[in-house]
């Protein structure tokens, strides 16, 4: 990898806006099976991690890179948002801008291992009712209080769709991103997508990519896991979602195969030099938008930036569960 100083990252001041989520990892055992149903075994809990997750390990990233993470959201008033409370004073992360909403389950994707081996997630979100008028206006009112009392280099808007961000949210972020100036990065989902107009990186991974293609008429690849794209049909695609949101730089990232980034008049693909056995992807998006973000504000390229993620991205995938990316894994 080319000569990139990362130490450009040290103390940039960043606001992370999304979904706050915490991540549980549950191992058990299993010698028998239920009295009650059929071939249904007992699990016996042999040990629970947990980890911060969505926006949350985003801002853990940022902390991890020598910057420092405002993070905005919402959580419940439950067992969940206690643990995620606690993980955040313990990486020394403020939650100042966390709003408790007492009507809200907090996001939770519990993943459960049978004797090693993976074999269901249980997910628990917040219900859409819970995401009031009133919890939007909290939200707006913290992001205003963060670039106040802080000055922000810039905005990562971490979007899972689980509510946090809506039309009114998003458009009021951006409208303050301009007024004061500030970068403003994006992790996309499948929704949404098309309200983060003139942003300075967007970045999705290949499934959202393609699906946002397919949204604004580019359908020629239905299959989002496929391999058989090339250069020229990522271009293609890049070119017109250019037209649409304006975006000022596209990373695309491509799983094991690397990334593909445009800035509205070049692109390329970066393939992994190695790969990775076993590769475990959780959290894997979330490191990539905090390095990119911080390269961005280095005043890094974008084939620079793209490097950069490649490898971050690659490091964090052999790392167990959700693990952060740390400054001395990049120098």
């Amino acid at each position: 990898m080319q000569n990139i100083d990362i130490s450009k990252f040290e103390n940039k001041r960043i606001i992370i806006v999304g979904d706050i989520m915490l991540d549980e990892f549950v191992y058990t055992t299993s010698t028998k099976n239920s009295p009650e149903y059929k071939d249904v075994p007992i699990l016996n809990i042999s040990q629970k991690k947990q980890y911060l997750g969505g926006a949350a390990n985003v801002a853990l990233n940022i902390k991890k890179l020598k910057a420092i993470p405002y993070l905005v959201g919402s959580v419940g008033n439950d067992s969940s948002s206690e643990k995620i409370y606690e993980l955040l004073h313990q990486h020394e992360i403020t939650n100042e801008y966390v709003f408790t909403n007492h009507q809200q389950k907090t996001t939770t994707k519990t993943r459960v291992f049978q004797n090693g081996e993976p074999v269901y997630r249980i997910d628990e979100d917040a219900a859409k009712e819970s995401m009031t008028d009133i919890v939007y206006q909290f939200l707006l009112k913290n992001i205003c209080a963060a670039i106040t009392n802080h000055k922000p280099h810039a905005i990562i808007i971490q979007d899972y769709n689980k509510g946090v961000l809506n039309d009114f949210l998003i458009n009021e972020i951006l409208k303050l991103s301009k007024e004061h100036k500030l970068f403003v990065c994006v992790d996309p989902k499948f929704e949404n997508w098309n309200l983060y107009k003139n942003v300075d990186l967007f970045k999705p991974n290949k499934k959202e990519f393609f699906f946002i293609s397919e949204s604004v008429g580019e359908s020629e690849c239905n299959q989002y896991d496929s391999k058989s794209f090339d250069h020229s049909e990522l271009e293609v695609k890049a070119k017109v979602l250019h037209q649409t949101i304006n975006f000022k730089n596209l990373l695309v990232t491509l799983g094991s195969e690397g990334n593909f980034s445009f800035d509205g008049n070049k692109s390329q693909i970066l393939n992994l030099n190695s790969q990775i056995l076993n590769a475990d992807v959780c959290g894997a998006g979330d490191t990539v938008i905090a390095v990119a973000t911080l390269a961005l504000l280095a005043g890094f390229s974008i084939e620079q930036i793209a490097e950069l993620s490649n490898k971050a991205g690659a490091i964090v995938c052999q790392k167990e569960h959700v693990q952060p990316i740390l400054f001395e894994d990049l120098k």
